[in-house]
């Protein structure tokens, strides 16, 4: 069952990351750049409204029933962003995209939260994140082509729409519902653990960082360094690497060798000191910046393996709401991040969020260095 759900969140992610890096520049298309905070920020709103409900849609319908629904919401909104040419059914149905991604990847991860016993929960963790982000890997290189060779965002929104197909395979012919235990604890109970506390912190830090690498950082390649999608497609491909390569190392390593601090405070430290330059970095190599930017994930793939292993070594799938809080800080930095950019943006140029990440990153080796480790 393990594989199916993996699949799943395969099918999923490749489908949005095809269009990640390009949703931003759709929008401006036709709302105007200096809108498009306002549009995530109406995505990232209705987002938590939908996180909100999950618990309660989840002990009444059920984990598969809901997870079908969610997948079906998916897919009709692409077709609406495929074939639509009024931006009034564009910017709702990328609002509504946005959500059933969040949600969806939520039903997934508390059915492989089913069946995942602890002793595992890194390995599975991380080989979970591990194939979903190889969906992630090779996608923005094949938006940048094919971007580059039709002109045509929709024509992305086409291509995410096809690969999203083997997605609802596995959601009504594959998956076998699962029942949903109920926790002993409420979410207050659960939230007086102080290190529970501090993991959601951090989760929200990473949220923000990948808010204003998803939208912001094309951006600035694109419209203030000048680079073409393709380059932009293969930059971000070879950024994307350690997602791959090293998430279920770590989860391994964090379940057999070591606790998640260590690594979490390292990945920290990495993730501050490599973004920091792109604040003032003008140069137009494509190997600096290929370099650069996959020392920031090497980072980021470290702090997002060790939080999720934490955070499910912590909870059972009885936990509905802790998990579906932790999935609120998704929404929440991209609403946050949403009227920093919107104020910055004012006064500053588009290179000084990434000052800001970097500065947080820092902050946040507080809480990964007062964590208490698992082991």
């Amino acid at each position: 069952m393990t594989r199916h759900v993996f699949f799943a969140g395969f099918s999923l992610t490749l489908s949005a990351a095809l269009v990640y890096y390009i949703n931003s520049s759709f929008l401006g298309s036709v709302v105007g750049e200096t809108n498009v905070g306002f549009i995530y920020a109406s995505a990232a709103l209705a987002t938590l409204i939908v996180i909100l409900f999950i618990p309660i849609l989840g002990r009444r319908f059920g984990l598969l029933k809901m997870s079908r629904r969610f997948a079906l919401i998916f897919i009709f909104s692409l077709i609406a962003l495929a074939t639509s040419q009024t931006a009034v059914v564009q910017i709702s149905s990328f609002i509504i995209f946005y959500a059933s991604i969040v949600g969806l990847g939520l039903w997934l991860d508390i059915y492989l939260e089913t069946l995942s016993p602890n002793r595992r929960t890194g390995r599975i963790r991380g080989g979970y994140l591990t194939v979903i982000n190889t969906a992630v890997l090779f996608a923005p290189y094949v938006s940048g082509r094919t971007l580059d060779y039709t002109g045509s965002y929709q024509a992305i929104y086409c291509l995410s729409l096809l690969v999203a197909l083997p997605l609802l395979y596995q959601m009504f012919w594959r998956l076998t519902d699962r029942p949903l235990p109920i926790s002993r604890r409420s979410l207050g109970e659960k939230l007086r653990d102080s290190n529970l506390r501090k993991i959601l912190a951090l989760d929200f830090f990473l949220n923000l960082f990948f808010f204003f690498m998803v939208i912001y950082l094309p951006l600035h390649l694109h419209n203030v360094l000048g680079f073409g999608w393709e380059k932009i497609g293969l930059i971000f491909t070879i950024m994307l690497l350690p997602f791959v390569l090293i998430e279920y190392p770590l989860g391994w390593l964090a379940d057999r060798k070591f606790g998640e601090k260590e690594i979490l405070s390292l990945g920290l430290i990495v993730a501050a000191l490599a973004t920091l330059p792109i604040a003032f970095l003008t140069t137009k190599s494509i190997a600096l910046w290929a370099g650069l930017l996959f020392l920031t994930r090497v980072g980021a793939s470290a702090i997002e393996s060790m939080k999720e292993t934490y955070l499910f070594k912590k909870v059972t799938a009885g936990d509905v709401g802790v998990i579906s809080l932790s999935r609120l800080t998704i929404p929440l930095a991209y609403i946050i991040g949403s009227l920093l950019s919107i104020v910055i943006l004012r006064f500053f140029p588009i290179s000084f969020l990434f000052l800001l990440i970097s500065i947080l990153f820092i902050f946040g080796l507080y809480f990964s260095l007062t964590l208490k480790d698992t082991r």
